[in-house]
């Protein structure tokens, strides 16, 4: 799989440049506006800091099936933590959030999942989030890769909304779980090749 370097500056708002603690779970998203790409989502997080918004991930993946990566491995970026209550839990983050996760998520003013985990985001061809068949592909390879590279367990394989429990990410797969449990069954296969 050829990853194209895109990285962001360092800054506080979306590359701190504090090194990840553990590599626990691979975590995605979709980039939430229909045609949007790749290095136009690459652009909205390095301009985080003038906004004064934390936002970020180490991957987006384009409509074509591109990998870049914006934030090396070793970095954290802010791509799933939360202030707001689980729906279902009433808590902050869901229980899923908190098995993977552990004391990442027992006390979230002082951690985050986002310590612990790498993001990956997802071009779509809509606003409901559909998904072009070489996004999906690349994003299975990809995270497959990362699973292998850093013995992450498939069950760790999880959305935004896994962790958080009220966002609508990615929409797709929020909507129909069904096509998550697909996409990780992929993943499960190109990981035992």
């Amino acid at each position: 799989m050829n990853i194209a370097e895109k990285l962001i500056r360092t800054n506080p708002y979306s590359r701190p440049g504090r090194p990840m603690r553990e590599k626990r779970a691979v975590i995605l998203h979709w980039v939430g506006v229909g045609g949007q790409r790749a290095l136009s989502v690459r652009d909205f997080f390095d301009s985080a800091e003038k906004q004064k918004r934390y936002a970020s991930a180490h991957y987006c993946i384009d409509l074509d099936g591109t990998v870049y990566r914006f934030i090396p491995d070793t970095e954290v970026a802010y791509h799933c933590g939360s202030s707001q209550p689980d729906p279902a839990s009433g808590k902050i983050y869901t229980d899923w959030a908190r098995t993977v996760f552990g004391p990442f998520v027992a006390d979230p003013a002082k951690d985050s999942p986002n310590n612990a985990s790498l993001g990956i985001e997802m071009c779509v061809l809509d606003n409901e989030g559909a998904f072009d068949p070489r996004t999906v592909e690349a994003a299975a390879e990809l995270t497959a890769a990362l699973c292998r590279s850093y013995r992450i367990p498939p069950e760790h394989v999880g959305t935004h909304h896994m962790v958080v429990g009220w966002k609508d990410c990615p929409r797709l797969w929020t909507r129909r779980p069904e096509l998550f449990e697909e996409f990780r069954e992929k993943v499960k296969g190109m990981i035992r090749r």
